[in-house]
């Protein structure tokens, strides 16, 4: 009987040493997962050997870590697809500028590029995970907190307004006659539209070198065609409402309003003119000069109207 009581007592002992061992074994793994950064193959084996020296602290630091690890790769994802939504926002500001499209108002390229500047020094640049898990957390809330919503608004703002100004100087860059014509008809106070030919150009400069490729001259109900001498819309010409004359190139368009220019406020002044686009719009000095101003605007805002 002793005899059986002391090996159960040996056979004890001997199991005792080997699963002893087996938890050394184990915890030294474990050790080894936490500290490469495997915490959720660390927190696998310490929860198997929770009796074993710091097993339980060491199970609530691996379960802190992977909670806080898991807030900042879902904080880090969301931050950069914000990221990336910036980035393309950017891109697509910057192709429009460098696409190098007239605008009808090149102001808009200035707040187009400083919208672009903004969203720039805006952008939060995406640092590593830090080491300590209430580091981790911390950063974690910072790229929670980013938020584009502001210079986003403001590119996409200044985008559009560019776009819209590149496509409305499409539509007075050497227009068509029809064109001016179709855009007249919609014009108020507008009243009889007459193109001219060759044969009858009072100037002479039709599709001559530096001059007009089309001119369309149109009467006005505010004028009082009886006292504008002629039979005709071109025998009146200018005097009897006004007149469009659309040019090949910008700088011929400016050539000929600077030159109506140097007539202004003399008694050769021939009313009201401004260039858009390669179009010289041109109203009758027999209009007052508000007349003039707010048939100009009338008749800029039809050539450049974009039915959308």
């Amino acid at each position: 009987m002793r005899k059986r009581v002391v090996t159960i007592l040996v056979i004890s002992v001997i199991m005792s040493i080997t699963l002893t061992g087996c938890e050394s074994d184990d915890y030294k793994d474990a050790v080894a997962y936490e500290e490469s950064g495997d915490y959720e193959e660390a927190l696998a084996i310490y929860s198997t050997i929770t009796d074993y020296k710091d097993s339980e602290e060491r199970i609530t630091f691996c379960e802190t870590m992977i909670s806080a690890i898991a807030d900042y790769n879902s904080a880090r994802e969301l931050a950069d697809e914000k990221n990336s939504e910036l980035d393309e926002s950017i891109s697509n500001a910057e192709n429009l500028i460098a696409a190098g499209s007239t605008p009808l108002d090149e102001s808009l390229i200035t707040s187009l590029e400083t919208s672009i500047s903004n969203a720039k020094a805006a952008k939060v640049s995406i640092e590593e995970m830090p080491e300590t898990a209430a580091e981790i957390t911390n950063y974690a809330s910072v790229l929670s907190e980013i938020d584009y919503t502001d210079v986003l608004a403001a590119i996409s703002a200044s985008y559009t307004d560019l776009d819209r100004s590149i496509r409305q100087y499409a539509l007075v860059d050497a227009p068509s006659e029809s064109y001016i014509i179709e855009c007249l008809q919609k014009v108020e106070n507008v009243v009889d539209i007459s193109a001219v030919t060759e044969d009858n150009d009072p100037n002479g400069n039709l599709n001559k070198a530096g001059g007009y490729t089309a001119q369309v001259y149109f009467s006005s109900d505010l004028v009082d065609q009886d006292s504008v001498y002629g039979s005709t819309i071109i025998e009146k010409g200018t005097d009897c409402g006004g007149s469009i004359e659309v040019y090949a190139t910008v700088e011929d368009a400016t050539k000929r309003e600077e030159y109506l220019a140097s007539f202004d406020g003399t008694i050769f002044s021939s009313g009201s003119h401004a260039v858009v686009g390669t179009v010289l719009v041109r109203t009758s000095d027999e209009l007052t000069a508000s007349q003039q101003k707010e048939m100009e605007a009338d008749i800029i805002s039809a050539l450049t109207y974009l039915d959308e």
